[in-house]
């Protein structure tokens, strides 16, 4: 079978014949360039600051950010989002808010870096009416988390981690689920996406390569948005 990547930080083009297509992720501005360098049809690009490294925004950076991105129409933005776990929360929210923006204005996917910090993100996914597609990497959100978001255009992207997975993955809508490795090299990228494929389909009670297809079907939705 063929996979495909919907979260990853490989600053490299495709290493394996077995993996069609990835999308990398930048955490900090200094990726920007690198990653751009890469981008092709089958390794797609986002770019943006990580919470984890709001420090490490410089002035000008939303100008920046602003420019590339209207440059270059494929490029996404990620990886941002809140994490209740690290310094400076109310300085992340500020940089996910800024960089969630940046996404709506020129309608490109956001990829989402969410931990603890539902009740935040809800709160400001309710102030927008319309969201370009949202992909939450490592989904660990419970049910009633993934019920109050559902209904809009979010996308649940899963990594099995000590060999479980959010127990959400039973029941995410087909047409919403992805596939992630979230390495920073290749060397266990195709392991990770084949034992998270077959663990996410041996709960969901069907076929491997049926749920295979409709995950690279839901790649390609969101690449194809851009």
């Amino acid at each position: 079978m063929k996979y495909t990547d919907a979260h990853c930080h490989i600053t490299a083009p495709l290493c394996d014949s077995n993996i069609i297509a990835q999308i990398c992720n930048t955490t900090t501005e200094a990726d920007w360039e690198k990653l751009i360098e890469i981008a092709n049809d089958q390794t797609r690009i986002c770019i943006g600051i990580h919470p984890w490294y709001i420090q490490t925004a410089t002035d000008g950076w939303v100008e920046r950010m602003y420019k590339i991105l209207q440059s270059n129409p494929h490029i996404m933005v990620g990886e941002i989002g809140i994490d209740k776990y690290h310094p400076d929360i109310d300085k992340q929210i500020e940089l996910f808010i800024t960089q969630l923006e940046i996404a709506i204005e020129l309608n490109r996917p956001a990829h989402l870096h969410i931990v603890g910090a539902w009740d935040k993100l809800l709160h400001i996914l309710g102030k927008y009416k319309k969201l370009p597609p949202i992909i939450v990497h490592g989904f660990n959100g419970n049910r009633d988390i993934m019920s109050q978001i559902a209904n809009r255009d979010i996308y649940f992207s899963y990594k099995l981690r000590d060999s479980r997975i959010s127990d959400t993955a039973r029941i995410a809508v087909a047409t919403k689920i992805l596939v992630e490795s979230d390495c920073d090299t290749c060397a266990n990228q195709l392991q990770i996406l084949t034992k998270t494929t077959r663990e996410m389909a041996r709960m969901r009670g069907m076929p491997v390569a049926e749920l295979n297809e409709q995950i690279n079907q839901n790649f390609q939705r969101v690449i194809n948005y851009v």
